[in-house]
């Protein structure tokens, strides 16, 4: 399994349209769960995106299924990164 982190940020267009926006994005969640895809962690952010999803999948395609799926909707817009663990990582370069 490889684990992504998917920035998630409300659509400015979404905020206009849906009167029940929170109702829209529980909705738009949902597709991780019909990929049996479970999300390991999710967190509301003050920053430039409003969601930050930490979840695994297979491999990359599903994720990408994810991520165009969730996109398709129009509600929230994303950007996924793969990521490994930092000790992984400092292991890359030890010899």
């Amino acid at each position: 399994m490889a684990t992504f982190i998917m920035a998630l940020q409300i659509n400015a267009g979404a905020k206009k349209v849906h009167d029940d926006l929170s109702a829209q994005i529980n909705d738009s969640l949902e597709i991780f769960s019909k990929n049996n895809v479970k999300i390991s962690n999710l967190f509301a952010t003050l920053g430039r995106y409003d969601y930050l999803a930490i979840f695994e999948a297979a491999d990359q395609t599903l994720a990408f299924r994810v991520a165009s799926e969730i996109n398709n909707k129009g509600i929230l817009e994303t950007e996924t990164w793969p990521v490994i663990p930092y000790d992984e990582f400092t292991q890359l370069f030890s010899r």
